[in-house]
């Protein structure tokens, strides 16, 4: 009787002993460090950082420093063999060691170009000139004609009576419906 309660609570203990564990999770680095992540609009602070994710699939990758462009990606994130149906219950579940599955993201950042002022100026100058140059549109200006969604009858004046619409001529014989 005592050996078999001694059975027991040693196969408890090496099932809870066994179970397994996978974690997963990005290190994403950037070039220059301390851009702002953000992964599917959630934000996880100055890179470089640790991202724990729960599944695998493609994911959004933002990263945001002032004097750079914003960093855009769409990152895809493949599982590995281990984590395919049926396999991923003995490698989450019964092996009896923790898996990390760690997937580096390094990203360089391109700075901010500052625009030739003068030339911008020049090209609206240009622009301005050629403008001008144009002959006055055909159709009314909706900015000047707007409709001002009061009656244009003045007050104390009967509207026109409604005119009738002229019934249509019944088919020949011959003409379908």
């Amino acid at each position: 009787m005592f050996a078999r309660l001694l059975a027991a609570i040693a196969g408890v203990a090496v099932v809870t002993l066994l179970t397994g564990c996978v974690e997963r999770r990005f290190r994403v680095e950037s070039n220059p460090p301390g851009a702002y992540l953000y992964v599917n609009n959630t934000p996880y602070g100055p890179t470089p950082v640790d991202v724990p994710f729960l599944f695998y699939g493609d994911y959004d990758i933002q990263l945001v420093k002032e004097g750079f462009q914003t960093k855009r990606a769409k990152e895809p994130v493949p599982a590995p063999w281990y984590q395919y149906p049926i396999v991923d219950f003995f490698s989450e579940n019964l092996w009896p060691a923790q898996i990390t599955d760690i997937r580096p993201l390094y990203y360089e950042m391109e700075p901010i170009v500052q625009p030739n002022l003068d030339l911008l100026k020049a090209e609206g100058e240009e622009l301005r000139s050629r403008g001008a140059a144009l002959p006055p549109p055909r159709y009314p200006d909706p900015r000047k004609d707007r409709p001002t969604g009061r009656s244009t009858v003045p007050p104390g004046e009967a509207l026109p009576p409604p005119r009738e619409i002229p019934a249509l001529p019944p088919p020949s014989p011959g003409e379908p419906n």
